[in-house]
């Protein structure tokens, strides 16, 4: 008998690994079209309209968010567990708080707890922002279960 030293796992991803693999890719690839339409909503309206800046990034973030959910619809996610579109966008919406979230205590903790650059700091909090807005909005909305 020949032993067999894969454990059941093949070396090649699984139709689904490289599924979700395709789907992270294309989500970050929105992520960056929704980031560049968010900042330059707020450019516009902050520079060219002299618009309060809060006022303005709160209009730019869901110009920005708003790219990303119809981008994401369109391009990323081929399985859609709502039905209806006002509810998916809600729940979008609502799952990017988590990410939010994540971000303001990564950002506490790394300035406040441990004194390091808010740049720094910042670039981890968007990156661990990303994976959980991607992972929440795959498994409650993009996935079939």
């Amino acid at each position: 008998m020949q032993a067999d030293s894969s454990y059941g796992i093949s070396s090649a991803a699984s139709p689904s690994a490289l599924s979700v693999a395709k789907e992270f890719a294309g989500y970050f690839a929105v992520s960056l079209a929704g980031l560049a339409v968010d900042a330059t909503v707020l450019l516009v309206l902050v520079s060219g309209c002299g618009l309060p800046v809060v006022h303005s990034s709160v209009a730019a973030f869901m110009a920005g968010l708003a790219v990303v959910y119809l981008c994401s619809v369109k391009f990323v996610f081929a399985k859609r567990r709502v039905a209806q579109p006002v509810v998916e966008f809600f729940t979008f919406a609502m799952l990017g708080v988590a990410g939010l979230l994540l971000t303001m205590l990564i950002m506490y903790v790394g300035t406040q707890q441990l004194h390091l650059d808010y740049r720094w700091t910042k670039i981890v909090a968007a990156g661990a922002s990303f994976v959980c807005n991607f992972a929440l909005r795959k498994l409650v909305l993009f996935s079939m279960r």
